[in-house]
């Protein structure tokens, strides 16, 4: 990727993190990524592609550093914790992205084939970890969404609050965070 194409998906994620879609423009796009407005022409052929690029690969690299280390093979408590921490991690370092992910979701070019292609392309090893878990009788007898929503997707939430700082937590509150989440999904 080419460093003009990144700066100015950056600067579209920044600005809508925290100005939401209506306090993006082309314009303050090209401002904030320091390139002329004609430029984002020339890798975008108009706002909406822009966003939808920026979703695609906000999401690889998402799923890239969730599954970092992680034997999606072997389900169970240390893999389980490689996973936990990486998506935390990866929330802490990058909450631009976690708050454009939101407004992308709720935004009207968000659907749900789309988000049933993305699953497949960049999370499915992520469901297969939880549906071997489930298979195995280690995790509950759900489907492996609704198991790693249950496990993950809380964290997003937590982040957001950390962020804005509405919570603020120490490593022993993480460990326990982490042990509420497990416990959530093994099969009683």
């Amino acid at each position: 990727m080419t460093d003009k194409r990144e700066r100015i998906l950056a600067a579209a994620e920044t600005l809508i993190a925290h100005c939401g879609f209506q306090g993006m423009s082309m314009q303050l796009v090209a401002k904030h990524a320091n390139v002329a407005t004609g430029t984002i022409y020339r890798y975008f052929a108009d706002k909406e592609t822009l966003l939808r690029c920026l979703h695609e690969e906000r999401m690889l690299e998402v799923s890239t550093a969730i599954l970092q280390d992680v034997d999606t093979t072997e389900p169970g408590h240390a893999q389980f914790r490689q996973l936990w921490l990486n998506t935390l991690h990866y929330l802490q370092a990058s909450p631009d992205s976690l708050c454009y992910r939101i407004q992308y979701e709720a935004s009207p070019l968000f659907d749900r084939e789309e988000e049933r292609q993305m699953n497949e392309r960049y999370f499915q090893p992520l469901f297969e970890f939880f549906e071997r878990g489930r298979e195995t009788g280690l995790f509950r007898d759900i489907p492996a969404e609704l198991l790693a929503f249950l496990a993950l997707e809380n964290l997003m939430l937590l982040s957001q609050k950390c962020t804005k700082g509405g919570i603020e937590l120490d490593e022993a509150l993480y460990q326990q965070l982490l042990d509420a989440s497990w416990n959530a999904i093994l099969k009683r």
